[in-house]
């Protein structure tokens, strides 16, 4: 039977004298198919107390009957900590890994396993709410008139396993195991304190990757929540104009605190780019780019790559510099790639490319990109100096945002 065909049962003794009637059922964890030890019961004056298992002699979807008469029964009290189904896990969102997205359960079923009853499944199909609000069988029987019956999604209990009290429940694999977009899109669809339950038990990695393909103000509220020296850890291992955009949605002492924890390149390569507006070139770059003198070879300046380019978000192109810092020149990786080994790069670099100012609007910035098919675009400042870089990924982004951007996020 499922939970919504017992509550508001009619709770009778052995005498068939009324009792109450039964508002929600305590199961106790620990097991892979958790035991019911308990039901909430509600008598007449508003007051509730738990019947014990042991106490019940028979459960039906009718009435619950007791082993003893009314007077002999003896009730416990609801303890903090208890787990209730209706209160706790009815309602509560649940995360489908396959599909990664997220989806309510709408029932639970129970079923008596041995001498005990046990929850088994959660049903987050049409057929739970349609039970939940008494229409089984009006549906029940339209469906039948073409021949099918009301669609019934049940997750096996032992294939769920919960998060953040039992509130967050998660099928499955663990969600670490996801791709970081959809690890993102799930987090999207969760409430506030879900979110960060999630995020709070994803590894440092997957959560730093995880940031990109989530809003701003949705990281920068993650990282808010969590424990300060994993949010640190979080910033480091993202790319510099990411932890910019964080960092420059978080409340100013939240901010400077995170900025002070950082290693000290970082932070200073971070504040740089807050300075910038959001909708600008400067806001939308990273300075995370290869720069190097002109006065060297191809072959000294693939030994340059193969030391700098782990600190690089993107190595599509190397920006030329000359003996006072100012952009000279680009050089693809396909140039620098066919070149003799002794060739200066000077002589094979791109002398006449394309750039942006910091205050150009992030719309003219894509414009740019798109029509000149770059994969990067660079950001000098007056003096032709080298800011950073727009890197197409990000241009992407600006246009077409990842679906887990698009859709509409929970904040409650």
């Amino acid at each position: 039977m499922f939970v919504s065909e017992l509550i508001n049962d009619p709770v009778v003794d052995v005498l068939q004298e009324s009792v109450g009637k039964v508002k929600d059922i305590l199961i106790t964890l620990g097991e892979t198919f958790p035991k019911v030890s308990g039901l909430l019961v509600e008598f007449s004056g508003g007051q509730k107390k738990v019947l014990l298992i042991g106490e019940i002699e028979l459960v039906g979807k009718q009435f619950i009957a007791t082993r003893v008469t009314s007077d002999r029964i003896a009730w416990a009290n609801l303890r903090e900590g208890d787990l209730l189904l209706m209160r706790d896990v009815v309602d509560q969102q649940v995360v489908d890994l396959d599909g990664a997205r997220v989806i309510r359960v709408n029932d639970l079923k129970l079923a008596k396993v041995g001498q005990d009853i046990r929850l088994i499944a959660a049903d987050v199909g049409l057929a739970g709410m349609v039970r939940r609000l008494g229409l089984e069988k009006f549906l029940g029987a339209i469906f039948g008139i073409f021949g099918k019956k009301i669609p019934e999604q049940l997750i096996g209990w032992d294939h769920v396993q919960s998060l953040s009290g039992g509130k967050v429940l998660i099928p499955g694999q663990a969600i670490a195991e996801l791709h970081p977009s959809d690890v993102a899109e799930i987090i999207s669809q969760l409430k506030t304190e879900d979110k960060t339950a999630v995020f709070s038990a994803l590894s440092e990695n997957t959560a730093a990757e995880a940031m990109h393909e989530l809003e701003p103000f949705i990281g920068a509220m993650l990282i808010a929540a969590i424990d300060t020296k994993k949010a640190v850890a979080i910033l480091e291992k993202m790319p510099v104009d990411e932890a910019a955009d964080i960092i420059g949605d978080l409340p100013p002492e939240k901010s400077e605190e995170l900025l002070r924890l950082i290693k000290v390149r970082k932070a200073n390569e971070i504040k740089k780019l807050i300075k910038h507006k959001d909708e600008s070139a400067g806001g939308l770059m990273t300075t995370e780019y290869i720069a190097l003198p002109q006065n060297l070879t191809v072959n000294e300046t693939i030994e340059r790559l193969r030391k700098s380019a782990p600190d690089a978000e993107t190595i599509y192109y190397v920006y030329v510099l000359d003996e006072e810092e100012h952009l000279v020149g680009i050089l693809s990786l396909r140039s620098l790639i066919v070149s003799s080994p002794d060739r200066l790069i000077s002589e094979i670099m791109i002398k006449h490319f394309i750039s942006a100012t910091p205050e150009m609007n992030q719309r003219e910035v894509a414009q740019i990109i798109s029509k000149y098919n770059l994969l990067a675009l660079p950001v000098l400042d007056p003096d032709r100096k080298i800011l950073g870089i727009i890197t197409v990924d990000d241009v992407i982004d600006f246009i077409l945002p990842p679906i887990s951007r698009r859709k509409k996020p929970t904040l409650g």
